[in-house]
């Protein structure tokens, strides 16, 4: 098959990193993929973060445009399709509005559309929700969610059954030719050599809920001080980050982006996310992959992966008590959760190959 891939930017960010194991998986399984980005990456280096991950034979194009809607955008976009020639049109986050003409004057190619998030979270305004569910219901865009959690709330907003739904999936991490540096530097943040050390992969956001993370942290520093916490993630020199950064204890450490995000779960024993809501998170799928043990929020499909206490700890989201019990409980009891149990587990559910796999199936139908 030629597959197009679109999504606004390969900035960091678990849609964007998606994208890109995507399409090198689809690639190597011997299919043509273009993957399209909309936002210029050279006159802002960051829209381009993930483009290092990508495979030499996927055909990126940087189309340079800017936010909004306009026929001239429009046209610049089909143009690509018309020289690209692809079957299938794969789009990702809020790109569709681009894709609602085409979606109608060529029902040769197939538009799909992965819905990254929660459904209520994918869409511009009350107008974009009603010309989504059109396109939806008639199956000009073919919607496609990435948990259960994610289909559960497109039926319930959209009042469409059996939505199509591929658990997201990434690639087995292994040790890039940086770990040996990386073990050396998370060494040094430890006071001891048996200490646990927790990490933290995202940007610095609200909906992240940093403060709560690092608030139970710090009551955890008054607890029991033997952690160490890797917060990896851009802006955190925003003027509310750095006032996060001034009031962690010790024990934290923030290391910004990092583009070997994978050694830094390699060296870790235990994932925290804290989020307000998510869809199904590449970084929770990328820390199992190393036998970290999450430590999450229970929000979006968070809950679809993980069942507490079995191959994780699961928190309510609004209470920094609970998530700090969740914490003390796994630093009691370290080996309750196994790295092997973790591994086995990913391997048998969220890999790279079956979900691409699945991708494939849906694509042919």
């Amino acid at each position: 098959m030629n597959i197009l891939q679109v999504i606004y930017s390969l900035s960091q960010g678990g849609a964007e990193r998606f994208v890109v194991n995507l399409s090198n998986e689809l690639t190597e399984k011997g299919h043509k993929v273009t993957l399209c980005t909309f936002r210029d990456d050279e006159t802002d280096p960051a829209m381009s973060f993930n483009l290092q991950f990508l495979n030499e034979k996927v055909h990126y194009v940087n189309l340079k445009i800017s936010s909004g809607l306009s026929i001239k955008k429009i046209n610049r976009i089909e143009n690509l399709v018309k020289n690209t020639r692809p079957d299938i049109i794969h789009c990702h986050l809020n790109v569709i509005p681009y894709f609602y003409r085409l979606a109608v004057t060529n029902r040769k190619i197939k538009i799909f559309h992965t819905l990254h998030s929660l459904a209520e979270k994918t869409y511009g305004n009350k107008l974009q929700f009603y010309i989504n569910k059109f396109f939806y219901t008639n199956l000009l865009i073919r919607p496609v969610t990435i948990s259960r959690e994610c289909q559960l709330s497109f039926e319930k907003l959209y009042k469409l059954p059996e939505v199509p739904n591929i658990n997201n999936g990434c690639p087995e991490i292994l040790p890039s030719p940086l770990f040996s540096k990386t073990k050396k530097e998370v060494a040094k943040y430890k006071t001891n050599t048996t200490e646990p050390v927790f990490v933290h992969v995202a940007r610095f956001h609200p909906l992240k809920n940093q403060e709560l993370l690092v608030d139970a942290f710090n009551k955890l520093a008054a607890v029991q001080n033997r952690f160490t916490l890797l917060i990896i993630g851009n802006g955190f020199d925003t003027p509310k980050g750095l006032e996060l950064q001034r009031k962690a204890c010790r024990n934290i450490h923030f290391l910004g982006l990092k583009p070997n995000v994978g050694d830094y779960l390699l060296c870790s024993d235990a994932f925290c996310l804290t989020s307000h809501y998510e869809g199904l998170p590449i970084s929770l799928l990328e820390a199992l992959s190393c036998g970290c043990v999450p430590i999450c929020t229970a929000v979006g499909g968070i809950t679809d992966v993980i069942t507490n206490n079995r191959n994780g700890y699961l928190s309510s989201p609004s209470s920094e008590t609970a998530y700090l019990e969740k914490l003390l409980f796994f630093m009691e009891y370290p080996k309750n959760i196994t790295k092997s149990s973790l591994k086995e587990y990913f391997q048998q559910n969220y890999s790279m190959s079956i979900c691409t796999n699945k991708y494939i199936s849906l694509f042919e139908q």
